[in-house]
């Protein structure tokens, strides 16, 4: 698994602190161009990394980073329209390590790299675009231009059907590489993870994120993140099949492992689509104030609608919940 990093910036590679790579937003807070509950007094999340511009920039004063490709993979998806999107013009790779599928995203472009197409191959280093500021529906200046960097999982293998639900009045243009079927994860602390030895591979480095919370889906199949990411599954699949999983979840919902249930493992309160909530870090979910996973109120725990739409997502099915 060879990571590059996507900018032309050495500060990473060299060691440099945050203020040398990261593009804050308007309120010139540092942390607000990472990974996180960053945003807004803590209240709003940012799943990604916002990237500076380094190179020297056009007479009109727009970056011309060129965008390399963090890992070896397949495009699978261009974006060249930038009003279809609030990422902007954007790319998104899939790539594979030791068993687990995972994506890059690459947005804010402001062209993508004329020769990518979709299916096409690339290596870990391959120019896919140019840094910018595109986007849908607001206006990034000049001086923010910037590479906003995700990795993480697809959560659903069939997302248009859940988009059809929901009523939304704009079409999908994005397929499953929609926003919102992505679940990402740090890619500073990846990045960090890998410099160090400790993400040798990506099912590694996942499987060792804290666990906030454990769901029990009462749904039976082989959700296709499952299929995907085989490394993620802490036990073979039953012969007979699965009855229900349970699932670990960081705090801002990405999953990080599946165990496949029998029938004889599923309880009488696990009817068929119920979504319960088999374990929980008090402390961890408490202190989440910027995603809609998981909360506590009157001293019991319940999921919030962004978890159940996620579950949905996953297993391309309505699905239920109860407590704990």
């Amino acid at each position: 698994m060879d990571f590059v990093w996507p900018t032309p910036n050495t500060a990473f590679v060299e060691g440099e602190g945050l203020s040398a790579m990261i593009q804050p937003t308007v309120s010139g807070e540092l942390m607000s161009g990472t990974f996180g509950a960053v945003r807004n007094g803590g209240t709003r999340f940012h799943e990604g990394l916002d990237l500076k511009p380094v190179m020297k920039r056009t007479r009109k004063g727009e970056a011309t980073d060129p965008i390399y490709a963090a890992f070896s993979g397949q495009v699978v998806h261009v974006s060249s329209v930038a009003g279809r999107s609030s990422y902007g013009r954007y790319v998104v790779l899939l790539h594979n390590s030791d068993g687990v599928e995972f994506y890059t995203l690459y947005a804010h472009l402001a062209s993508v790299e004329g020769a990518l197409r979709k299916g096409q191959q690339v290596d870990a280093g391959t120019v896919i675009g140019v840094m910018g500021r595109s986007a849908a529906g607001y206006s990034i200046p000049k001086d923010r231009a910037h590479l906003h960097f995700e990795i993480g999982l697809v959560l659903g293998g069939s997302f248009q059907p859940w988009y059809d639900r929901q009523k939304y009045t704009t079409p999908n243009y994005h397929g499953n590489y929609n926003g919102m079927n992505l679940s990402g994860f740090d890619p500073l602390d990846f990045a960090n993870a890998y410099r160090e030895g400790r993400a040798a591979s990506m099912a590694q480095y996942i499987r060792s994120l804290p666990t906030a919370y454990v769901l029990r889906v009462n749904a039976e199949g082989v959700p296709a993140i499952v299929k995907h990411s085989p490394a993620l599954l802490t036990a073979p699949i039953p012969e007979e099949g699965a009855a229900a999983w349970d699932i670990s979840f960081t705090w801002y919902g990405l999953p990080t492992s599946f165990t496949p249930l029998r029938k004889a493992d599923v309880g009488a309160m696990d009817k068929p689509g119920v979504i319960r909530i088999r374990a929980i870090n008090r402390d961890i979910v408490a202190s989440n104030r910027a995603r809609n996973t998981v909360r506590i109120k009157n001293g019991k725990p319940s999921l919030y609608k962004d978890q159940s739409n996620w579950l949905e997502m996953m297993f391309g099915r309505k699905l239920g919940s109860s407590g704990k």
